[in-house]
């Protein structure tokens, strides 16, 4: 797997998709927390979407009913360690290519890795890959018996809506591709190209500066260049307010498409809303 997050990323918010974000086996020490301005970066499209933080806690809740189910076999269950939101990313970090000046320095336009707890996830998940016969049969269930993961599915998702989750990925991908072209987004566009040109880098717009495909092909460390380049453009941004601008037009975008189509936000819309209260009451009965 390369080093780089793809802004097509943000479209596993909508998926539940919750190890988006962890990209290797390091993390911990090295985490590097999203700063509160990067926190404070919202979209209309936030009030029908679980942030990554909310979409490991489902995970977490659904991760207690494997346990409890295990329980009554006889059985214990590792659970995934219970989720923090100041160690969880914010679900709009890279949405607009590399913001952070210390991530550009360390990481160029990699993601820098995941959290402890983050680690933790994967590492527990590894470990299941080796349960004992009786525990594997319990957790994923024998010819014609339900096993503790499948139950623990079903009753997570009980109640939940049927919903078409491509159509939400589409209504997320047109309101980004659709404000790039936004007449303020194309000036600020034009005065950060211009800001990097005075640093000797010719790149029209930001995605084209991430997305250059010999960033991608090492899975080392950043080179000196890509760093270099990746510093320019946090600077260049902050200097034509690259991301202030672009997240104007995408709310505008974003507050059309829920004008446009009432009956499909409102169905999103009680669809996490019924996520968030089923993994609200299996806390309140299971803990931690």
């Amino acid at each position: 797997m390369n080093r780089l997050l793809s802004v097509a990323g943000s479209l596993c918010l909508a998926l539940g998709l919750a190890a988006c974000g962890v990209q290797d086996g390091e993390g911990g020490d090295r985490y590097l927390p999203a700063d509160q301005r990067v926190r404070s970066l919202t979209l209309p499209f936030d009030e029908y979407t679980l942030s990554p933080f909310q979409m490991r806690t489902l995970d977490y809740a659904e991760d207690l009913l494997v346990r409890d189910c295990m329980r009554r076999h006889g059985m214990d269950w590792q659970v995934l360690p219970a989720p923090e939101e100041e160690g969880t990313d914010p679900a709009h970090r890279r949405r607009y290519g590399v913001i952070e000046m210390e991530v550009a320095r360390q990481y160029g336009y990699g993601a820098p890795p995941g959290a402890a707890d983050e680690v933790l996830v994967e590492e527990t998940r590894q470990e299941r890959l080796t349960l004992l016969a009786t525990e594997h049969r319990a957790a994923h269930g024998s010819e014609g018996e339900t096993g503790c993961l499948e139950e623990a599915a079903g009753d997570i998702t009980a109640g939940v809506p049927d919903m078409d989750y491509d159509l939400l990925n589409s209504y997320i991908h047109a309101s980004f591709e659709t404000s790039r072209s936004a007449p303020p987004v194309v000036d600020a566009f034009s005065a950060w190209s211009a800001c990097m040109a005075e640093r000797g880098l010719d790149y029209p717009t930001p995605p084209e500066a991430w997305a250059e495909e010999r960033w991608a092909e090492g899975e080392d460390d950043p080179s000196t260049q890509e760093r270099e380049v990746a510093t320019a453009d946090v600077a260049c941004k902050e200097d034509a307010s690259v991301v202030e601008v672009w997240r104007e037009a995408e709310a505008a975008e974003q507050e059309d498409l829920i004008e446009e189509h009432p009956r499909d936000f409102a169905l999103f819309a009680q669809v996490r809303d019924v996520q968030l209260e089923t993994a609200r009451t299996v806390l309140e009965r299971f803990g931690s």
